[in-house]
């Protein structure tokens, strides 16, 4: 039996990207991944240039460390939006982080997956199957949140893990409704 890729994490995800000077960061590049993978003719989409920029025309120059993570991001993501068990999750910054960055990153995790959406064929302003709309509706305001620091604290931080939460569960459910039939295993 084939056993699911492991999430690899922020931290790590991070410091290959960031080392290779890729402006993308890790919660986008998840975001974008998993917007592809969502998309009805995300199967066709190369997701990579959205995530290396102009160093994806010059694949020799990306260290192939950063490519084996990307292409570990992109399995684990598939086998979890794909699996029966339900258990997607975003790639986001854990505890140790401060709220802003948390929340950031969030933000930058739901910009990536709308670009990646779009990306992958689903048109700005189309009509999606009703709870999938509503779902890329919220993500969108999300993607568009502004955080005052001065507000940071345990009710923000609870509110964050039930937004997550809802993401989660939602883009399983996104997925689940813009994939052919034939797409899935």
């Amino acid at each position: 039996m084939e056993t699911t890729p492991v999430l690899p994490s922020y931290e790590e995800a991070s410091q290959l990207l960031e080392a290779a000077g890729i402006l993308t960061g890790a919660a986008e590049a998840h975001g974008i991944i998993t917007g592809v993978l969502s998309a009805p003719n995300g199967t066709r989409v190369a997701w990579q240039p959205l995530i290396l920029g102009r160093e994806a025309e010059q694949a020799q120059a990306v260290p192939a460390a950063l490519m084996q993570l990307l292409k570990t991001l992109h399995q684990s993501a598939y086998a979890h939006l794909n699996g029966v068990e339900c258990d997607f999750a975003l790639l986001l910054p854990g505890d140790e982080y401060s709220l802003q960055e948390q929340i950031e990153a969030l933000t930058d995790w739901c910009r990536g997956y709308l670009l990646g959406l779009y990306a992958g064929g689903v048109q700005h302003g189309q009509a999606l199957p009703a709870d999938a709309d509503e779902i890329v509706r919220d993500i969108t305001r999300i993607s568009e949140a502004d955080m005052d620091a001065s507000l940071a604290d345990e009710e923000e931080a609870k509110a964050l893990v039930e937004i997550v939460e809802y993401l989660r569960v939602g883009v399983q459910l996104v997925f689940e409704e813009l994939q052919p039939p034939a797409a899935k295993h």
